[in-house]
């Protein structure tokens, strides 16, 4: 019989992990927010996500917007959509989650704290497995629904549950369906400040914002964007990562390793890395179109806003991190220190970096929504 498996999210992401675990023979349940039916419309028709570029093929998917339906059977689900919607669809297939499924969120972005909360409210604390990773498996586009052109695939992820004492038995669970290889970790905190989004887009964006506008992002941010002086800001963001990281007890890798790893690609400064990245450098204009994007609707609020935060807990000065957030903060006309994932909303507020340590890491006391029944 076949695995059964819910990718929560009909987007870019979403719509290629499906097609891939449709081609590699599982039973794919693909929902999609009914507030956006058109964007699984032709895959709930058609049966088929088609994919093209590293992966050439077409997997089955039972495309759907009744959580009951998408969630029937399973015991693994797959979160693939943009940290602002974690919640909302977690509240919405919660009610069909049974006892004991694995709820990975892709990239976590510290979405299982948020989670410990939803199941708290729910009375269903200690229910579901959670997890995330640092991010996405595959660099792709939706061309439109149903057909997804995938440019690249990472050679290898890490994961990390809530609590972390469970990361590596996660890892193993995981390893049937995942398409790549998944590295446990100690826990969320180290996954989330893993995710290099935080250092690549924020800073880009922000020094590419006249160009954005003028051109409506006719240009290739990765690569023409990823100029010397805009690498040398991310450089800085990364410092402040790591010494954010060496506050709670985690040792990161400096972003040019990590690129290093996850790419066919050499080079010494990030402006290296990122402008002669083969995965980006072929395909032609993907920058964002407005500065309403992902990259800052997302990646500040979710990545930036809790980097500044937990270095403030830990004593740890983030000068530019917190310039980028109060920048674009003020051009997106929304105090994303408030509305983002600040301490209050991780439930960290009052803590003490030891505190934070046990919560995520596997202190029976700290609401262990990670934790199996």
């Amino acid at each position: 019989m076949k695995t059964r498996v819910a990718v929560i999210g009909g987007g870019n992401g979403g719509q290629a992990l499906a097609g891939h675990l449709g081609m590699r023979g599982f039973d794919v349940r693909l929902f999609e927010d009914p507030r956006f039916e058109a964007n699984v419309a032709e895959v709930r028709s058609s049966g088929l996500i088609k994919l093209k570029g590293a992966i050439d093929g077409s997997g089955p998917v039972l495309a759907t917007t009744d959580p009951g339906e998408a969630m029937e059977g399973v015991r693994l689900a797959y979160f693939v959509v943009p940290s602002f919607g974690q919640m909302p669809l977690f509240r919405a297939v919660l009610p069909f989650m049974g006892h004991g499924t694995t709820a990975v969120f892709i990239p976590g972005n510290l979405g299982s704290l948020e989670a410990i909360q939803v199941l708290e409210e729910a009375g269903r604390s200690g229910e579901i497995l959670l997890a995330e990773t640092d991010t996405m498996p595959y660099a792709c586009r939706l061309e439109k629904p149903g057909y997804v052109h995938v440019w690249g695939i990472k050679k290898g992820m890490s994961v990390a549950a809530l609590p972390g004492s469970a990361s590596a038995e996660t890892a193993e669970r995981l390893a049937e369906t995942f398409p790549l290889p998944l590295e446990p970790v100690g826990d969320v905190l180290a996954v989330a400040l893993s995710n290099l989004n935080m250092v690549v887009h924020c800073a880009s964006v922000l020094l590419n914002a006249g160009r954005i506008e003028a051109t409506g992002g006719n240009f290739r941010f990765y690569t023409d964007g990823a100029t010397p002086s805009v690498g040398k800001l991310m450089e800085g963001i990364d410092r402040e990562r790591l010494a954010v990281g060496k506050a709670f007890g985690i040792d990161l890798p400096p972003a040019a390793d990590w690129i290093r790893r996850a790419y066919p690609v050499e080079g010494e400064s990030l402006h290296e890395l990122l402008s002669n990245n083969p995965v980006y450098a072929s395909h032609g204009p993907d920058a964002p179109k407005n500065m309403r994007h992902r990259y800052v609707a997302e990646d500040v609020p979710n990545l930036l806003v809790p980097l500044c935060e937990l270095g403030r807990l830990g004593s740890v000065p983030t000068p530019l991190a917190s310039a980028v957030v109060t920048l674009l903060s003020e051009i997106a006309g929304e105090d994303f220190t408030r509305t983002g994932r600040n301490l209050e909303k991780l439930g960290l507020a009052g803590m003490t970096p030891e505190q934070v340590r046990k919560k995520v890491r596997g202190d029976s006391a700290s609401g262990g929504g990670g934790k199996r029944g």
